[in-house]
């Protein structure tokens, strides 16, 4: 067994350098610093157009709660009061 195990060591070419070597042949990073401005650009562009239309869904909302508000004020999402005298079947239905 010894001797199996020199030869398969044996064979094996040592691994002396794990780093790629520095020079022209290394790739570039995964985004350059004009790349990088430029998503900064873009993501400011779109915060900036989230928030207006957060601006605008929240004035329509408060605009449509307002005039709900105010048309149920002024009782027109209200039934009309009933006079004393009148009566309804349902009022005197014998249980």
């Amino acid at each position: 067994m010894s001797d199996q195990t020199a030869t398969v060591h044996a064979t094996q070419a040592p691994v002396t350098d794990v780093h790629p070597t520095v020079g022209p042949t290394l790739a570039s990073p995964e985004f350059d610093r004009q790349e990088i401005t430029g998503f900064g650009r873009d993501d400011g562009h779109a915060i900036s157009v989230i928030g207006k239309m957060l601006v605008v869904f929240f004035l329509y909302s408060f605009v449509a709660m307002a005039g709900v508000a105010l048309w149920t004020m002024w009782g027109f999402g209200q039934p009309q009061p009933q006079s004393p005298h009148s009566q309804h079947a349902d009022d005197t239905a014998d249980f």
